[in-house]
């Protein structure tokens, strides 16, 4: 499989952690606003989903050019599209729910705000973990970018 490599190995998964890592976070900072009160978890919230929609564009790039490589129509193919349309749909998700969070009022944000931003959290959430799910039925069931597999 062609792509972009470092040292010989695929890109994506090396880089992927970052974004899930950030988005991950987020989630996380979410409960702890809502349990805590405390608007410092809401602003890290918002500098995780920075971290974690900037670094997914460099995934993305990453994962793109592995797509575009690999063969049409098989079933390596078909599941990718399945993966990236997923995350794509996450980043799409964690985005909108970035800008909601930019646009409010620094500070506690309004009841509102915060259960749409937490909305927008979860949900991205749910969309990266179907995802990443896709994307390990890649590696692991068809061989996406393993040395000494085919990928079809």
């Amino acid at each position: 499989m062609n792509g972009l490599k470092l040292m010989g190995h695929p890109l994506h998964p090396a880089v992927v952690h970052f974004p899930v890592a950030g988005w991950s976070a987020a989630l996380v900072t979410d409960v702890l606003y809502l349990a805590l009160g405390d608007p410092a978890w809401w602003n890290l919230s918002r500098w995780l989903l920075v971290i974690g929609c900037v670094t997914a564009l460099g995934a993305m790039t990453a994962g793109f050019t592995d797509f575009v490589a690999l063969p049409s129509g098989g079933p390596a193919s078909r599941r990718a599209l399945r993966h990236l349309s997923l995350m794509s749909a996450a980043w799409t998700l964690y985005a909108v729910d970035l800008l909601v969070r930019l646009l409010g009022s620094p500070g506690a944000p309004s009841l509102l705000l915060a259960a749409g931003g937490v909305a927008l959290t979860a949900a991205g959430f749910a969309a990266l973990l179907a995802g990443a799910h896709v994307g390990a039925q890649l590696v692991y069931d068809l061989g996406v970018g393993q040395t000494g597999k085919k990928s079809g």
